[in-house]
């Protein structure tokens, strides 16, 4: 993956600061009187939260949650609420995994061309460091990464291209979620409703991120969780406010399997960082040093991106699906 610009960030930022203050989950700008009611203003401070129950963070892949809800982490983690990061693709390739071109390109910007094996074992000592900076727990899943699933038809790999894991859900992979939530439920056997769950939104349409935003869902419905937020993915959410649209509207979609449990539609939240949590976070980002070359040239630019997107959205952001009773009763 070439690394990506911030196509007119402050023009996008300002235009959503004053215009689009996204509280549906169809994406739909909304009225005055709606934004009234909308959590966007309302910071969702850290101390609202309750510090007695257990925050687990949904992470696709090794940096997700770190870089898109590494502040975050850090002002929990200060008042010491229990949190722990679920790096859920984090497993090893199958038996016999025969590297593609698309994983040669990704293994060579990652680690000079070492092995998939070497370059995993590489990505996970470094989503130790940085949980390990926040003070987060940190528990690996077992299911592989989209660039090395393949078939069990034919062996062959699912997703080739930059063009494929960005793209749409193979049909090979449209059990998966309930296999992501099968084995975090291993992981987690004591999971209770009053557990806060955060999973990706979805920008950037990474089919890995689609998946774990499905299992979040399915399991949100199952274990009748009521503190579920999706959190905009940075760097994609840089990608621009047509990037972030689409990924809400798919929330909606999504939620809309599980009318028993969800309304129609979700609060942007905005959690508002301190110094101390935003340097918490830069610092845990700097961990990941062999995806920095996917997004920025070095950690210099790595740490002033996190500082330009900061200072234009004022934290990170993040979407609370209403449950139904919620829905139905805010009209």
């Amino acid at each position: 993956m070439a690394r990506r610009q911030w196509p007119g960030s402050a023009w996008h930022w300002a235009w959503l600061r004053h215009h689009a203050q996204l509280d549906r989950a169809d994406g739909r700008p909304t009225g005055d009187s709606e934004r009234a009611e909308s959590g966007y203003d309302s910071h969702l401070q850290i101390a609202e939260r309750s510090l007695n129950a257990q925050h687990i963070y949904l992470s696709p892949h090794c940096d997700d949650a770190v870089f898109s809800c590494g502040g975050q982490i850090a002002q929990l983690r200060r008042s010491s609420a229990a949190v722990t990061i679920y790096t859920v693709m984090a497993g090893d390739p199958p038996a016999g995994f025969t590297p593609t071109a698309f994983t040669d390109e990704l293994h060579a910007r990652w680690q000079g061309g070492l092995s998939a094996e070497q370059a995993l074992a590489t990505r996970r000592a470094e989503d130790q460091a940085a949980a390990q900076r926040l003070g987060a727990a940190l528990v690996f899943g077992s299911h592989a990464d989209a660039v090395y699933r393949v078939s069990t038809a034919t062996g062959a790999p699912l997703y080739t291209s930059r063009e494929a894991i960005f793209g749409e859900i193979h049909p090979e992979d449209s059990a998966t979620p309930e296999a992501l939530a099968q084995a975090f439920c291993a992981a987690f056997p004591q999971l209770t409703p009053e557990v806060t769950l955060y999973a990706p939104l979805g920008v950037g349409h990474h089919v890995d991120h689609q998946l774990v935003r499905a299992m979040a869902l399915r399991l949100a419905a199952q274990f009748q969780l009521r503190e579920v937020y999706f959190y905009e993915e940075f760097p994609y959410a840089r990608d621009g406010l047509k990037a972030r649209l689409r990924a809400v509207s798919e929330l909606a979609q999504a939620m809309r399997a599980h009318p028993e449990h969800f309304g129609l539609r979700a609060v942007l939240h905005k959690v508002v960082l301190d110094e101390e949590a935003l340097n918490s976070k830069i610092a845990a980002s700097a961990c990941y040093r062999s995806q920095i070359s996917s997004f920025w040239a070095d950690q210099v630019e790595l740490e002033r991106a996190f500082r330009e997107q900061h200072a234009h959205s004022g934290g990170e952001l993040c979407y609370r699906p209403l449950l139904r009773g919620e829905d139905q009763s805010s009209g």
